[in-house]
């Protein structure tokens, strides 16, 4: 990863947060969420490479 895990995380909660507001409608949460699952699922095929032994040996 090219920056660290907590700036990762705090940049991906600022982008949320800033096309997420009280004047959202609920189509841009419908967006939103929509885009949130197909990175996850391109993130799930890239974790495939990950042999079977570290994922079973990494704790959350």
């Amino acid at each position: 990863m090219t920056v660290s895990k907590h700036r990762f995380t705090q940049e991906l909660r600022r982008l949320i947060e800033k096309h997420i507001s009280s004047s959202s409608t609920f189509e841009d949460y419908v967006l939103i969420t929509g885009q949130l699952e197909e990175a996850r699922y391109r993130l799930d095929l890239e974790a495939e490479k990950f042999p079977d032994e570290e994922v079973d040996a990494f704790e959350l």
